[in-house]
């Protein structure tokens, strides 16, 4: 079997596309923008839809448009589809949020006690200061408010008993992940998207998340699958920055992004009885 073969899960690329559909939907009703980034751009450039191993996806939608979309997402989304994040659900542990399909049940494969449906992943795209001073300090802080949440919501255990516990026991008894989540959205929009002339994506360390607000400028219609969604108005410039010669294939796969997936089962209806894994 080839690298392109391997580890490809039709059943879960057709549900998380069941979710970006979804999305474009919302996204284009209301005037929304929204752009296919990391691996998910990737895909749409060099394999006109997902990168054949993928199990999961990303958009990223500036920051004016992303918080419309977190207001509205319980009215707007179609039936079976929910958004989650640190503001619908303080034990939700990254900084983004989720849009998931409710009819499916995901763990995921670090030891965080949150349990939901297979997502799509939702960045913020923020502003970001032209001073370089300030954008380190900006990313000093940052990182260390994503640590404290990490060790605030992460099994204490899941080392073991011993001296690896007790840096997650401290952390939860100083912080809530409600104030941890409240600070974290505080640094993000330190600088305003609309003011500023660089567009951060958060999820990657300083420099390379930091992008001119050209490179994503008007989101570009492309082929996805048997569809159309939009990615950064200059994917070469911006896959270029992420990953050098995209166009190259790998030579390893990344690890699987999630411990179960079951997707004929509501995540509410969870038990930690073995489910239906995804094949591979």
């Amino acid at each position: 079997m080839s690298l392109l073969e391997e580890r490809r899960d039709p059943e879960l690329q057709r549900c998380l596309l069941g979710i970006l559909e979804a999305i474009d939907r919302v996204c284009r009703e209301h005037r929304l923008r929204y752009y296919l980034i990391a691996g998910t751009c990737l895909g749409a450039i060099r394999h006109k839809g997902f990168i054949p191993w993928d199990d999961d996806a990303d958009v990223g939608m500036p920051r004016p448009d992303y918080d419309v979309l977190i207001a509205h997402a319980s009215e707007w989304l179609p039936e079976g589809y929910e958004l989650v994040s640190g503001e619908t659900d303080p034990r939700y542990p990254y900084f983004f949020a989720r849009i998931q399909d409710a009819r499916t049940t995901y763990v995921l494969r670090r030891q965080f006690d949150f349990v939901g449906g297979l997502p799509v992943d939702l960045y913020p795209l923020d502003g970001m200061t032209g001073s370089p001073l300030r954008r380190w300090w900006h990313y000093v802080r940052l990182s260390h408010a994503k640590k404290l949440l990490y060790f605030c919501l992460v099994d204490p255990y899941k080392h073991g008993h011993g001296p690896r516990s007790w840096l997650p026991l401290l952390v939860r008894r100083l912080h809530s992940p409600a104030s941890l989540h409240q600070r974290l959205r505080r640094l993000l929009t330190e600088f305003g998207y609309d003011e500023s002339s660089l567009v951060a994506d958060h999820d990657y360390k300083y420099p390379k998340g930091v992008f001119p607000k050209e490179v994503f400028g008007q989101p570009l219609a492309v082929p996805f699958e048997d569809t159309e969604l939009t990615t950064v108005a200059q994917p070469d410039s911006y896959l270029r920055q992420l990953y050098g010669n995209y166009m190259e294939l790998p030579k390893t796969l990344p690890p699987q992004n999630y411990r179960l997936l079951d997707l004929e089962k509501p995540y509410r209806e969870f038990t930690d009885e073995p489910a239906r894994t995804s094949s591979r």
